[in-house]
């Protein structure tokens, strides 16, 4: 399914990363009603705050992904499986996806936060 059920973390340096939306640089939403094209920012977004720690997405332990559409997820995971390999690769980490009413923008439909183990 493209997920693991458990990360089990023996040393490293903790890094948490706050929920990552489908902004760019600039704070502007990437892909108003696209929901894969949210996903490809989102995924972009975790892999800078990562590297920005020294890390790199494998380094990643769990994610915590929150959606507004559990459906519109399903529809699109072909996508949004093939765009979050072009970031982790086959990596897998212990991940959780939650539907929510809303998000803290409403043209967000996606976020999802983690947390990194940097050797």
């Amino acid at each position: 399914m493209g997920y693991s059920h458990l990360a089990s973390i023996s040393s490293g340096r903790l890094v948490l990363v706050a929920g990552q939306a489908p902004f760019n640089a600039d704070g502007e939403v990437v892909g108003k009603g696209d929901f894969a094209a949210q996903f490809r920012q989102v995924w972009e977004n975790l892999r800078t705050a990562v590297e920005g720690a020294g890390g790199s997405p494998r380094d990643y332990a769990t994610l915590t992904m929150y959606v507004t559409d559990v459906d519109a997820y399903h529809e699109h995971r072909k996508e949004i499986g093939a765009s979050y390999r072009a970031i982790f690769g086959k990596h897998f980490p212990a991940i959780t996806l939650v539907q929510v009413s809303g998000l803290y923008n409403p043209d967000c439909m996606v976020e999802v936060s983690g947390l990194a183990v940097i050797d």
